[in-house]
């Protein structure tokens, strides 16, 4: 298990790859540098924390079903929102391709 060092400018390893701390900005500056290393590292982690713990609270003050429901809203609108990035066309584009044409 490696340990994880905070900013320094010794750190050859961190330099080779190209992520260097900051050389100025202060503590602050410092801390927000920590996290995204960690956020770089772990990232597939802390996504899987918070959806576990979103998923725990909707279903303890929500209930399961409306917990569901939003999900599959959220699941669906990610897919949408997906595609629309991939293909690069309008959201009417989309929706006069997969709905059925309407009457009138």
């Amino acid at each position: 298990m490696a340990v994880f060092r905070g900013p320094g400018n010794d750190d050859e390893a961190r330099e080779e790859d190209g992520r260097r701390p900051p050389a100025t900005g202060g503590e602050a500056h410092a801390f927000w540098w920590v996290v995204l290393q960690y956020w770089r590292r772990h990232r597939g982690k802390l996504l899987g924390v918070v959806i576990g713990l979103s998923v725990g609270l909707g279903i303890r003050y929500l209930g399961f079903l409306w917990t569901l429901f939003i999900a599959i809203c959220g699941v669906v609108g990610y897919f949408i929102g997906r595609r629309l990035d991939e293909s690069n066309e309008d959201i009417l584009e989309l929706l006069d391709r997969v709905l059925p044409p309407g009457r009138g």
